[in-house]
């Protein structure tokens, strides 16, 4: 349960720590006091939407601390996940600047809104006055019932969510053996006609970057060839060429060799002369291939835009395209030889079909059979919250069989006898969907999962005889549950256990609200004025607030 809840710099709060007991806690002030900022600061900690408008004015940002005790397993097995250390007592920090960074601590260790939140959905249920809302979306609706009907519910669709889970991987693997005998067709002739058109190019490794060269020198050939003539003219065609001069020059210092230095030249001479013999044969070569053949370079050519054709449709390069016909070879071969194997997957999918549909039939028969005590429970509370002649049912229609079942839920209603039934978000109306909400919850009570419940002027636009009946259901609820309730309904508030007086007051330049918690005579007299409605209080509202507190 809720023990603490501190504030700094929210909103009209400088500084507060407000204490918490178990039972039937209730904020009471006049309107615009700021009992809502305790509630929105709650629901902040514990992971709502940071709104700066929340930080005091001037100030650059604030914090609440949520102190939980008694923190029950669910919530300390999921803390346990995240490797957060909880005994007993549970703290969640959050901080909000200016600028908007939020900032999440749980039991000092960092965590995110997302981990607050999920922790949240178990510890505090919050019920307003719009939070009734929820009951009118029927999506919600099959939610309320498997939460009515407990841990059977949750086994089945837990099975359900097994069977469901194999279904699906076994369709993943039909599919990737190419799907129904259609697809499977239509697949193997891509496939075919992709290894043919691969096969047909004959392509070799390395054969791109070779005709690309060949393709260059082609069409340079006739520079080629005039320059490599005039090369090998200096070289060795006109009279004084560099082959004979070499030659002649080593000749001459043959008479020589008896010095060192001079032989050393000699013999270098030598080995540029052989050299540049040796430069002169592959010259010549060159130039006598370098005839200028316009039909291989139109082969060429073809040859290189048929390469450009393929690495668009299979890979950049020639090594990506053979790589994509292996594995295209390894998808027909998978395709041919899947026969088999796509029966067997098949069988297994109708097995598991034939358990998940079983699975569903069961699920909506346990479903059907709470139904139908729920319908009554509820009943048996409206009518004790003076809505006698109303009419409340669940309606099922099937759907396919998915991890929750087959059934779609959504409760109906009719808030006059012999009026027609229709959808519950047809026809209640706010003060009806306010009661039906606390109806859900005591008829829930064994079946929640939190330990303290917020309600937030749940009792507007309730009077009388019937404010009385709806006092006793929140007391109801308290005996199993912390209850937070804001309420301006003086019946309502003199059942509560425990009393706090929210209260605003001018302090220098600034409006400073302050929580205070009351004994019993400022608790008499808290609700004397809300019976008198104005700033003096009446010794006759004492009285019969007096008489209000008896009666508890």
């Amino acid at each position: 349960m809720l023990s603490s809840l501190s504030l700094s710099n929210v909103a009209l709060i400088k500084k507060q720590t407000i204490d918490f007991k178990s039972g039937f806690n209730c904020l009471l002030g006049q309107s615009g006091a700021g009992k809502s900022i305790v509630i929105d600061a709650l629901s902040f900690s514990l992971g709502a939407k940071a709104d700066k408008g929340l930080i005091r004015s001037g100030e650059s940002a604030l914090r609440v601390d949520a102190v939980f005790s008694d923190v029950g397993e669910e919530q300390k097995q999921l803390l346990q996940e995240w490797e957060i250390d909880c005994e007993d007592e549970l703290i969640i920090t959050r901080t909000l600047t200016q600028e908007g960074k939020s900032a999440v601590k749980i039991n000092g260790f960092p965590a995110t809104v997302k981990m607050l939140q999920q922790l949240a959905e178990k510890l505090v249920d919050f019920c307003g006055q719009h939070d009734s809302v929820g009951l009118l979306n029927a999506n919600n609706h099959l939610a309320f019932l498997d939460k009515f009907v407990g841990v059977e519910v949750e086994k089945l669709k837990d099975e359900a969510a097994g069977l469901y889970d194999e279904i699906k991987e076994i369709e993943k693997k039909i599919f990737s053996l190419g799907g129904n005998e259609a697809e499977r067709a239509r697949e193997k002739e891509i496939l075919e006609f992709q290894i043919q058109e691969i096969e047909e190019a004959h392509l070799e490794l390395a054969e791109e970057e070779e005709l690309k060269e060949r393709f260059e020198f082609i069409s340079a050939s006739e520079k080629i060839f005039e320059k490599v003539s005039e090369v090998l003219n200096k070289l060795d065609g006109q009279r004084d060429n560099a082959s004979a001069l070499v030659y002649e020059s080593k000749g001459d210092l043959s008479s020589f060799s008896n010095f060192k230095d001079i032989e050393e030249c000699r013999a270098r001479l030598e080995n540029c002369y052989y050299e540049l013999k040796d430069i002169v044969d592959v010259l010549e070569s060159v130039r006598d291939n370098t005839d200028f053949d316009p039909r291989e370079l139109e082969r060429i050519d073809a040859r290189l835009d048929l390469i450009k054709k393929l690495s668009r449709k299979y890979g950049k390069t020639v090594e990506d395209i053979l790589d994509f016909q292996e594995q295209c070879k390894k998808k027909l071969d998978e395709i041919e030889n899947s026969a088999e194997m796509l029966q067997k997957l098949n069988s297994q999918k109708q097995a598991l079909e034939a358990k998940l549909y079983e699975t569903c039939r069961v699920l909506s028969a346990l479903r059907k059979k709470y139904a139908m005590i729920f319908e009554e429970q509820i009943a048996e509370q409206l009518d004790d919250l003076e809505m006698k002649g109303t009419y409340f049912k669940v309606d099922f229609a099937e759907g396919e069989c998915t991890k929750k079942g087959s059934d779609i839920v959504k409760f109906m209603f009719s808030a006059n006898k012999g009026q027609e039934i229709r959808d519950l978000h047809k026809t209640a109306s706010g003060g009806e969907l306010s009661r039906l909400l606390l109806a859900f919850k005591n008829v829930m009570l064994d079946n929640e999962m939190v330990q303290t419940v917020v309600f937030d002027e749940i009792d507007a636009g309730i009077s009388g005889h019937t404010a009385g009946k709806l006092a006793d259901k929140l007391v109801n609820i308290s005996k199993f549950t912390q209850i937070i309730c804001i309420t301006h309904t003086p019946v309502v508030a003199s059942k509560a256990d425990e009393f706090l007086l929210v209260e605003k007051n001018v302090v220098g330049d600034s409006t400073v609200s302050t929580v205070t918690p009351l004994d019993e005579q400022q608790s008499v007299h808290e609700v004397a004025r809300l019976l008198d409605g104005g700033e003096t209080v009446s010794e006759t509202a004492i009285e019969h607030a007096k008489k209000l507190f008896e009666g508890k």
